[in-house]
């Protein structure tokens, strides 16, 4: 069990960094990217997510390690289009008549 200190620290490190942080995984000290560890994370649960029948959500988190998160697809649309807004608006709305991130 992580310290308190250690949890809010991984939980400002989550709000500042994102998909990009560096987590705190023991009482040692020691830190791993939060991808790395979800992935890991997602293979462990995948054999629960089977046998629950919630394996299709366990995937959306796979999609979202694969593809980014959500303000990541929208930085990269805004750079490809030299920052222009509605770019990245008519890309979020595309990813929801499509139900899945593009």
């Amino acid at each position: 069990m992580l310290p308190p200190w250690f949890t809010r620290e991984n939980k400002w490190r989550a709000a500042r960094y994102g998909m990009e942080t560096i987590l705190i995984r023991n009482a040692a000290g020691d830190e791993r990217l939060m991808t790395d560890d979800l992935a890991e994370l997602l293979e462990t649960l995948r054999p629960i997510a089977d046998r629950l029948g919630c394996d299709a959500e366990l995937d959306d988190v796979r999609i979202i390690l694969e593809r980014g998160a959500s303000y990541q697809r929208q930085l990269r649309v805004a750079q490809s289009r030299d920052g222009d807004a509605r770019a990245v608006v008519g890309a979020l709305a595309a990813e929801l008549r499509a139900g899945t991130p593009a």
